[in-house]
């Protein structure tokens, strides 16, 4: 018999009558210290160094020996390291009665939800107890020749239950007819690769289970991205006061406010006074679309903007405790990783108030720059061409009566057949028409400015939808919306990289059944 360490100058050899009871040359490999307390981060799972788990899977028996006290026996089963050679003995290193033994056994085997796929044998366990094999052996050396000490003797080996032992190792050693050593090594030899593919498919599962939980974890962040949208349409173009106001309302009630405030404005803004104030229209009309062009909308996406900003690091930082919550490769990418930083640190990420308000000072704009600007020429225009014909009826109404005063009897327009009282009529109906006519363009134009100004309103409601629109795909969930693609993609790729290599544990798992069928 050789006994061993697993360094090759720490081993020994030395005579053994019970190891030569059976029928092949027996070396044995003492591990000590086989495990460690569970880590912090897995409670359920205990520990186990990579060296001496590769000595457990190589060994043709892998005896364990356990003290119930130091380490549960649950969580050494938990840990499939111990239980994927199919040739595993756990020794318990406890003496309990026969019915609590089968009692212990049973809660401990049925059922074992850590069972690995492919092991078809549970792992034997055993209850023996060194101390009272040890104490029989050192009485029976002390005492040979009594038969009070031969009974005790017996009674405390029975006791300890290490005939069992060796009942295991025969079942496990000891050949069937007609076999030999180099056959019992390739049922080993199979069993170790039946422990193989087991452990594979152990791994492909766990991996599949943190595929889809990375999977559900996304799709929760996506579901809470829709219902972001879905929200910020609702919240940030409703009214405070009134949440059953549609958005287009709410805009409509914003430019019907700012109308009457402006109307107030143009109203004074009458012919008689634009005369007066005709190189001033233009400043009075901005003044008043300045200071009533839907202020209290605008305070209120000032408002919504702060609660967006809030929203958009609630979901980068969902995002980014998406990827720490999974750190194990491929979902823990360093490309990933810095993509989403480069986005979350441009300059165009941050959400500032103008960023929802810009529709608001570009239809501002619009409406100052153009309606405004022609209602300012028209005015204009208007007191010209009033000017033009009061002038020129004043002037036919003084042709005449300077022609009457001058005793020609019919005036200047005597050859066109008026006389001076004619002259003087027509030139004051002349007068009269130039105001009219100054009248209706002013008014007119008013109208046209209004019609202006109510096609701006109604094109303020789609400008502020597209603006909210990209601001919450561009900036508010931009990290989150490309880490969760980035992720999905991830997904996929990894699901078809599962199915190939289940597909290919599939066929090794048939070759070696067709091994194992094969006549021994």
């Amino acid at each position: 018999m050789t006994c061993s360490l697993p360094t090759p100058e720490t081993s020994f050899h030395t005579p053994s009558s019970f190891l030569q009871q059976f029928p092949l040359p027996i070396q044995i490999t003492e591990l000590s210290s086989t495990t460690s307390p569970p880590s912090s981060k897995n409670h359920s799972l205990t520990e186990i160094d990579e060296r001496i788990a590769q000595t457990l899977l190589r060994a043709d028996i892998a005896i364990i020996l356990c003290n119930p006290i130091l380490t549960p026996i649950p969580t050494l089963l938990r840990n499939p390291l111990f239980t994927l050679n199919p040739n595993t003995i756990l020794i318990v290193t406890s003496s309990p009665s026969d019915s609590a033994m089968n009692s212990m056994k049973a809660s401990l085997l049925n059922p074992i939800p850590h069972r690995n796929p492919g092991v078809s044998e549970s792992p034997r366990i055993l209850f023996v107890d060194p101390s009272r094999a040890v104490a029989a052996n050192k009485l029976f050396k002390s005492d040979s020749k009594t038969s009070e000490a031969i009974r005790r003797f017996q009674d405390e080996f029975i006791a300890s239950r290490v005939s069992t032992v060796t009942a295991a190792l025969k079942s496990l050693i000891s050949p069937p007819l007609g076999s030999s050593e180099a056959s019992l090594r390739a049922q080993t030899s199979l069993a170790h690769i039946q422990a193989a593919l087991a452990s594979c498919q152990a791994s492909l599962k766990h991996a599949q289970t943190q595929m889809d939980t990375v999977a559900v974890d996304v799709c929760t962040l996506n579901a809470r991205i829709e219902e972001a949208k879905v929200r910020a349409q609702i919240e940030v173009l409703s009214s405070p006061k009134s949440a059953k106001l549609k958005e287009e309302d709410i805009v409509a009630n914003a430019v019907q406010a700012a109308s009457k405030e402006v109307k107030v404005v143009m109203d004074r803004l009458t012919w008689w006074r634009m005369l007066w104030r005709v190189d001033e229209i233009s400043l009075l009309v901005t003044q008043a679309v300045h200071q009533a062009w839907c202020r209290d909308l605008e305070r209120q996406l000032i408002l919504q903007s702060g609660r967006l900003a809030a929203l958009q690091a609630e979901m980068t930082k969902a995002l980014f405790a998406l990827l720490a919550a999974h750190p194990s490769p491929p979902f823990k990418s360093a490309v990933l990783q810095n993509s989403l930083h480069q986005i979350a640190n441009s300059p165009t990420f941050p959400l500032t108030p103008q960023t929802l308000t810009h529709p608001i000072n570009t239809r501002r704009a619009q409406i100052i720059e153009y309606p405004t600007t022609r209602l300012h020429v028209a005015g204009q225009r208007a007191v010209l061409g009033m000017s033009g014909g009061v002038a020129a009826g004043a002037g036919i109404g003084w042709a005449g009566w300077y022609g009457w005063l001058m005793g020609s009897g019919e005036g200047l327009f005597g050859a066109v057949g008026l006389d001076a009282g004619t002259a003087i009529g027509v030139g004051l109906l002349g007068s009269v028409m130039g105001v009219r006519w100054a009248v209706g363009m002013w008014e007119r134009s008013k109208r046209r400015w209004w019609e202006d100004w109510n096609r701006v309103g109604e094109g303020l409601g789609r400008d502020l939808r597209a603006s909210l629109d990209q601001a919450m795909q561009n900036k508010v969930l931009i990290v989150a919306e490309t880490g969760c693609h980035k992720l999905s993609e991830l997904i996929v790729q990894r699901r078809m990289e599962i199915e190939e290599l289940t597909e290919e544990l599939d066929t090794l798992q048939t070759t070696l059944h067709t091994l194992q069928q094969q006549p021994k």
